[in-house]
């Protein structure tokens, strides 16, 4: 049996129209606010660039030596359409990190425009020995197949590895990425992407990388000892002691839409991004970049929080 926590019960309209409402009412006294900086478009504008780099240090009782204070960075959800964080700072936030690896976990698009700004975004991304992307439902949305055959190009010439539902086995670090297409738009092919690993010994680490939490009960079928994905935003739009509207995940619908969670034995972690999606702006939904300490021992997880220049 799955252990996923209890399913939230749904939005009633009269619940939705006394949210609404109460949104409106809030619109309305926070433009009244005449102190800059307090009004909703101060309000909106520091959660929409407040950059945040949550620093996390993961415990394995069995962690390879190899690996032991290595460091995985992750990127997700740029959405460059619409981004309002420089690619300047983000990079420089990146390279201050010097980790050992470095992911994307996919919507690096929102526009088929955004094609030609690929290859110096990651260029100027790329901050670690290894650099591994995964496509989000963006990514698929707004190219055609030939199109994201050049993404793929453009990724490969800036020094990115995109991984579509294949795994690559890093010797020097003992560590297979695992990676699985976008599942929100049903690319995912889990035991494809995990083929290579059925022919080798099962010890050394294994990190999956996935645009959605849509996958995680195949990838619960073969194991991993971190998942990490993004999509959600965070919800990108959360008004005070209210969760977010939508989420466009299973466990989202759930409440499991953002930060660190163990389900159904996963190591899961949901990245909130850094872009915004439709509405370009965040609400209560700070971005984030996320830094991930592996060392050797039984401890539970620590996080600090870190405000990015």
């Amino acid at each position: 049996m799955k252990n996923y926590p209890e399913k939230s019960q749904p939005l009633s309209r009269r619940t939705f129209l006394r949210r609404l409402l109460g949104f409106v009412a809030a619109h309305r006294f926070l433009t009244a606010i005449p102190v800059s900086g307090f009004g909703l478009t101060g309000w909106v504008s520091h959660d929409t660039l407040a950059l945040r780099l949550y620093d996390w240090n993961l415990y394995y009782p069995h962690l390879p030596d190899e690996l032991e204070g290595k460091t995985i960075l992750q990127l997700s959800d740029l959405h460059l359409h619409h981004l309002k964080i420089s690619a300047a700072r983000i990079a420089a936030a990146l390279h201050a990190q010097q980790p050992d690896v470095l992911v994307f976990t996919g919507d690096l698009v929102s526009s088929r425009s955004d094609l030609d700004q690929i290859s110096p975004y990651l260029t100027a991304f790329r901050c670690a020995p290894y650099c591994f992307l995964v496509l989000g439902n963006h990514d698929y949305l707004y190219f055609s197949q030939a199109l994201r055959s050049r993404y793929m190009e453009l990724a490969q010439d800036s020094g990115w590895r995109a991984l579509i539902n294949q795994s690559e086995f890093i010797a020097d670090l003992n560590l297979w990425i695992i990676g699985i297409d976008d599942p929100s738009t049903a690319h995912d092919d889990v035991k494809l992407a995990y083929a290579p690993l059925l022919q080798s010994p099962p010890e050394p680490f294994r990190l999956a990388l996935a645009h959605s939490t849509d996958c995680l009960d195949a990838v619960a079928g073969y194991g991993a000892d971190l998942l990490l994905t993004g999509h959600t935003h965070g919800g990108q739009i959360r008004l005070p002691g209210l969760g977010p509207f939508i989420t466009n995940t299973y466990l989202g619908d759930k409440g499991i839409y953002e930060g660190y969670h163990v389900v159904s034995g996963i190591p899961l972690y949901i990245n909130r991004g850094i872009g915004c999606s439709r509405l370009p702006f965040r609400l209560g939904v700070l971005p984030e970049i996320t830094k991930f300490t592996l060392r050797r021992g039984a401890q539970d997880p620590t996080c600090s929080i870190q405000a990015l220049p």
